[in-house]
């Protein structure tokens, strides 16, 4: 397939990054849409500051835990950049939990 290809045949980066474009990445806005009743944490305690609620914007864009060599502040800015694919992958390869279950709010 063509993200595998391009992502160097490496199935754990196609699956966060395939989970980073749909939005289905284990966030805390992923437990409230499709898991409410399990009642999980939903806030991300990763980052310095008071929690904030975790969703793929928030890790893309505003969680100081990661690093990023970009300087878009939303979807559609990453979407207008020269190669937003490249933009993911090299977020992706630079924080390797990041779109994982390793990343996922814990109970604090």
């Amino acid at each position: 397939s063509f993200p595998l290809k391009r992502l160097g045949g490496r199935p754990t980066l196609a699956a966060r990054f395939v989970r980073c474009i749909t939005n289905h990445a284990p966030t805390g806005h992923y437990r409230d849409r499709f898991r409410q009743r399990h009642h999980e944490p939903t806030m991300c305690v990763l980052h310095s500051g008071a929690p904030a609620y975790h969703t793929r914007e928030h890790i893309l864009f505003r969680c100081d835990y990661y690093t990023r060599k970009y300087r878009h502040s939303s979807v559609e800015e990453l979407l207008e950049s020269m190669d937003p694919f490249y933009d993911i992958q090299k977020f992706l390869e630079d924080n390797p939990s990041a779109m994982s279950f390793e990343d996922i709010p814990d109970y604090a």
